[in-house]
């Protein structure tokens, strides 16, 4: 007997690298589906040492990051570990594929007061966004995304990988190379 689709389970060609020192990883469970997942989607995920960003796949570590920042997070970087991102951009700028996911609105990192009574930080919202705007020009090739919350920073995030993963899979076969779609091979 078939299972109905909400029942069923595939499980994700690519398994999600996530650096060991993130603090708050993603788990990638859960995902809204797709009508192509015929169900629901089991994400391979690994811990390990990344070079740069938080988030890549098993096999494209040189070609493809995630940063993901929290609004203090991104406060913080700004304000105090400056240098260190500064050379994590240049080397996300040499990517075929990189973004730095920031997990509030633009509304919420320019007046971050308003939405957490608690909010403690000397950095001008001013200072941030000149910053990232200066980042952005610099480095052209780094995405920066306002997520909002969280959640949508997950989404957005396995979005961002299975569309670069299908991209890169067309450009293979397109070249005639050998693809590997086993995850296990990447354990």
């Amino acid at each position: 007997m078939i299972q109905p689709a909400q029942q069923r389970e595939r499980t994700c060609p690519f398994t999600v690298l996530i650096d060991h020192r993130e603090q708050l990883p993603y788990s990638f469970s859960d995902l809204p589906p797709k009508a192509a997942w015929r169900g629901r989607l089991i994400v391979p995920t690994e811990r390990t040492h990344l070079v740069t960003g938080d988030y890549t796949i098993a096999g494209r570590e040189e070609r493809f990051t995630l940063e993901r920042k929290s609004l203090s997070d991104w406060y913080r970087t700004v304000g105090q570990e400056r240098e260190r991102f500064e050379a994590e951009l240049d080397r996300m700028d040499g990517l075929d594929f990189a973004a730095v996911i920031i997990e509030s609105t633009l509304r919420e990192a320019w007046n971050p007061r308003a939405y957490d009574p608690d909010w403690i930080s000397r950095l001008n919202p001013r200072s941030l966004e000149g910053s990232t705007v200066a980042w952005e020009i610099r480095h052209p090739r780094v995405h920066w995304w306002h997520v909002g919350d969280r959640r949508a920073g997950e989404v957005r995030s396995f979005e961002a990988m299975e569309q670069f993963w299908k991209a890169s899979q067309h450009a293979e076969k397109e070249q005639g190379v050998a693809i590997d779609v086993d995850p296990d091979l990447h354990r």
